[in-house]
């Protein structure tokens, strides 16, 4: 019983392990809406499950993924790339591609296969990209791999430890390639015409070690090979014997030895091999050692002649052990009299003798590139009748120093028009210089000069200064057709006058502020011009200008990307298409001017508004307002003379005075009134007066009506009164309504008045005359109080 109970517990355990073990592989791709999935470097151990029609590319490369079954991609209909290189992979199931009938590249390279099956292509018909490189086969099979492939392109295959022959069936049912990658470093047996079933193949890599097999190679691919390339040969050993060749005419056209090791004994074998290229050929030497010094066998290179047709010879990086033992080449001199173009590239040359300068009477294109010469040696080889059909002379990235000497030097080169001396250290120009009388094109770009003289010839068409010390251009060159001169220090473009003929200028990343359509309109004959990458202040002008020329993107080559606002702060680094200036920032004088012409005119309508309207007096009674906030609450009782102020309008007097006036003044013992009519000072100002009755006064009568609230001055009465003599707790102020008013009817600025009259009681005027006596008594009683 515990033992079943122990195996059910591990039972459980794998199950759930399992369980979250493949939703862990499927979200370990990431795809996007176009059905592009990356699973690359996710420790996948087999293919994630899940997988449907929307997935268009699967690249699952550098995981441990073992086997490919025939069910893991059979729902991915619409495949078109899938990546599986370098896994681990040693079994993939013969049917397990048979539902990829859309794909068009499959990359299998470095995993485990040991046997490959022409059953995994058979529905790959439209297939273009197949690499099998780095798996440990030894053979393409015992079937015809490829015969199913009509398209095609691209096949890479073979291995650098076990790959070891090539049958004449393996490459049946192919017809043309772009590109054939074999990796053959241990081939042992070719099998012949293997490589003659495919009818035309552009570019062959091929990986062999040991060159023992090349020339049968060599011969079956003559008339169909365009470029071969031959990777990581050991020529020590290597011996081309006579091969007899029925191609009449051969289509190759490109030879290229990448990291080849040469002697001087294989140099003339390598030789006798381009001998049987029938077209014109280009050497190619890469990153190659020779081993040797340059004895080369005089008898073998009399009886070859000549290079057979190759008119570019390129060398890159060529390495010699023992240089300094070598010898001065002339036993090949008389084999270069053909070459046209020759490139030597960061291969430490430092001196081409005279006498082969004078051999190579075909030149036409001499790049000397990032070595190691200086006008000294220069000069020796620039001797008299050297290179005499030279037109372009590449010296970027040696060791010059005087620009006068290098001019000097090259005048007897009387057909050179091309001349690029860039990347090396001249810092200054002298005023004058020689030149050979056709120079067009000159490139002193990153050479440290700091200002231009009329050492340039006046013969150019193409001057490229770019990143140099250059903070402006003011040279005439009449001829100039382009001139190139970003990276600099310069401020303005250069002044058209000295350009009459100039049609493109580069001048990205200076320090230009702006541009302007007249700088634009006075180079006539300009038709592209690249400034972006400057510090461009984004006024108005310049905004306008730009924004507003929609032939300026014809002309402005990196518009609009490159032309980013350095000023205003508040736009740097937004695109001048895209930059938006406020109207105060466009127009600040216009604006300026309305803003004061506003105030002007405001200022100008208060003046009148206060002249109309009395505003000066309004504002002296303000004023006499504030001084009596400051004076204190109740007067002394000895200034009190006035048992009551009467407040109310001139439209109301006949009551106050007829009525009023007789029933208090003539009563017994009579009470003593303030009228303003009687009672204020004259020649007092009207509100000094108000102030001092009310201060004078015991009480302050308001007779309440229509017309009171109509009136301004009983406002200020009003608003005195209630400043000076109430508060929440005294009982100064005594009402009368003459009439009934609706408090709503009361206008808003009588904001006192509505509160004196929630909060206090006041006195009606009855019209019934039976009631007044009673009204007069209340009223006594309330002034006596």
């Amino acid at each position: 019983m515990p033992c079943a109970l122990w195996t059910a517990w591990v039972l459980g355990i794998v199950i759930s392990l399992s369980k979250e073990g493949a939703p862990h592989q499927a979200s370990s791709l990431s795809c996007d809406p176009a059905g592009v999935c990356d699973g690359r470097s996710r420790s996948l151990s087999s293919i994630p499950s899940g997988l449907t029609a929307a997935v268009k590319s699967l690249d699952l490369s550098n995981n441990r993924i073992a086997y490919v079954g025939s069910s893991d991609l059979r729902k991915c209909v619409n495949l078109r790339a899938l990546g599986l290189g370098a896994n681990s992979i040693h079994t993939v199931e013969e049917d397990s591609f048979s539902s990829l009938e859309s794909l068009e590249h499959l990359d299998l390279s470095y995993n485990h296969l040991s046997n490959l099956s022409s059953s995994w292509f058979k529905s790959l018909s439209t297939l273009k990209f197949l690499n099998l490189l780095g798996n440990p086969y030894k053979t393409l099979g015992e079937t015809p791999l490829f015969s199913h492939l009509p398209n095609l392109r691209i096949l890479k295959i073979g291995n650098n430890d076990t790959f070891a022959e090539t049958q004449a069936k393996d490459f049946q049912g192919l017809t043309f390639l772009q590109e054939l990658e074999i990796g053959a470093s241990h081939l042992q047996r070719y099998a012949p015409k293997s490589l003659r079933s495919i009818q035309n193949i552009s570019h062959l890599i091929l990986h062999m070690r040991r060159p023992a097999l090349l020339p049968k190679i060599f011969v079956d691919l003559l008339s169909s090979l365009e470029y071969l390339e031959l990777r990581n040969t050991d020529f020590s050993t290597f011996n081309f014997s006579d091969v007899s060749i029925n191609e009449p005419s051969t289509v190759m056209k490109k030879f290229t030895f990448r990291k080849a090791e040469i002697t001087d004994a294989s140099f003339t074998e390598i030789v006798k091999l381009l001998n049987y290229v029938s077209g014109a050929l280009e050497a190619e030497f890469d990153d190659c050692t020779l081993n040797g010094r340059g004895d080369f066998s005089t008898s073998a290179l009399d009886t070859i002649k000549s290079l057979g047709n190759v008119e570019t010879l390129t060398v890159r990086r060529l390495h010699i052990p023992q240089f300094f033992l070598f010898y001065d080449l002339r036993s090949i001199y008389s084999l270069t009299g053909a070459v046209k173009r020759i490139t030597i590239e960061n291969s430490k040359v430092f001196l081409v003798p005279c006498s082969l300068s004078q051999h190579l009477k075909s030149l036409e294109y001499l790049d000397l590139s990032e070595n190691l010469m200086s006008e000294e040696y220069l000069k020796n080889s620039a001797c008299e009748h050297a290179w005499p059909f030279l037109h372009t002379l590449i010296l970027r990235q040696n060791h010059l120093k005087s620009l006068e000497k290098t001019g000097e030097v090259l005048v007897t080169l009387k057909n050179l028009t091309n001349l690029d001396i860039s990347k090396n250290n001249f810092d200054s120009m002298p005023e004058t210089c020689q030149w050979p009388e056709k120079m067009k094109y000159l490139n002193l770009s990153s050479t440290r000069i700091h200002s231009l003289t009329h050492c340039l010839p006046q013969t150019l068409e193409v001057l490229d200064i770019s990143n140099n010390n250059l903070n402006s251009f003011s040279l005439s060159l009449p001829q100039l057709k382009e001139l190139y001169i970003s990276r600099n220090k310069l401020k303005t473009l250069p002044d058209a006058s000295f350009l009459p003929m100039l049609s493109v200028l580069r001048i990205s990343r200076n320090t230009i502020n702006t541009f302007s359509k007249e700088q634009l309109d006075s180079f006539q004959k300009l038709k592209t011009l690249e400034a972006g990458g400057n510090n461009f202040i984004c006024s108005c002008d310049f905004l306008s200008f730009t924004q507003g020329q929609q032939a300026l993107a014809q002309v402005l080559s990196d518009w609009p990307e490159n032309y980013l606002c350095d000023s205003p702060s508040h736009v740097r680094g937004q695109r001048v298409q895209d930059t938006r200036l406020s109207l105060t920032e466009c127009h600040r004088v216009a604006v300026v001017s309305v803003v004061c012409c506003a105030l002007f005119l405001l200022l100008l309508l208060t003046g009148a508004l206060c002249h109309h309207f009395h505003g000066l007096w309004y504002m002296k009674m303000m004023w006499a307002w504030l001084q009596a906030k400051r004076k204190p609450r109740k007067a002394p009782r000895r200034d009190v003379c006035y048992d009551a102020f009467v407040s109310y309008s001139g439209q109301d007097s006949y009551w106050v005075e007829n009525l009023m006036v007789q029933e208090l003044e003539h009563f017994q013992p009579p009470f003593k009134l303030c009228l303003h009519k009687r009672d204020f000072i004259p020649g007092k100002w009207i509100i000094d007066n108000i102030i001092d009755s009310i201060e004078k006064s015991q009480k302050t009568i308001f007779v309440l009506s229509e017309n009171f609230v109509k009136s301004e001055w009983c406002k200020y009465e009003l608003d005195f009164s209630h400043f000076r003599l109430f508060d929440e707790n005294d009982d100064t102020a005594i009402l009368i309504l003459l009439e009934p008013i609706e408090k709503k009817a009361i206008p808003q600025r009588f904001c006192k008045l509505r509160k004196i009259m929630n909060t206090r009681t006041y006195l009606e005027w009855p019209a019934d005359e039976t009631q007044r006596e009673g009204f007069w008594l209340n009223l006594r009683a309330a002034i006596k109080s």
